[in-house]
């Protein structure tokens, strides 16, 4: 799979952990930037290529453009990005909460498409 980006780029996803449906279009989804304490499991992985590091995304919107459908179409609930040492967030790896585990997800309506 890949997602174009409108300032250039593209997102490659690589699946890590198991199948799950996909979530509606532009489901909602957290960015992780700290420590996460819920339980959690990988799904995925998207490597962000562009053609220079100015492309690569500088701040968190123009990354949710990159990552975006990649995370519902996996059926994530969050994704964590890798930021460089320019600034630049270059890969993302998807994650979903354990339903049973996660009051705080299902509070916060990370899981409201979902029964938990």
């Amino acid at each position: 799979m890949v997602g174009l980006v409108g300032c250039g780029g593209t997102g490659e996803y690589r699946k890590t952990g198991g199948t799950y449906a996909a979530r509606g279009p532009e489901c909602d989804y957290r960015v992780i930037r700290n420590r996460i304490v819920e339980p959690y499991e990988e799904v995925g992985v998207v490597d962000i290529d562009a053609f220079s590091v100015r492309q690569l995304p500088s701040n968190e919107e123009r990354f949710r453009k990159v990552l975006g459908d990649h995370v519902c179409k996996a059926g994530g609930h969050a994704v964590i990005p890798s930021i460089n040492m320019h600034g630049r967030w270059v890969n993302g790896t998807i994650i979903r909460f354990r339903p049973s585990e996660c009051d705080r997800c299902r509070v916060e309506g990370i899981m409201r498409d979902e029964e938990g």
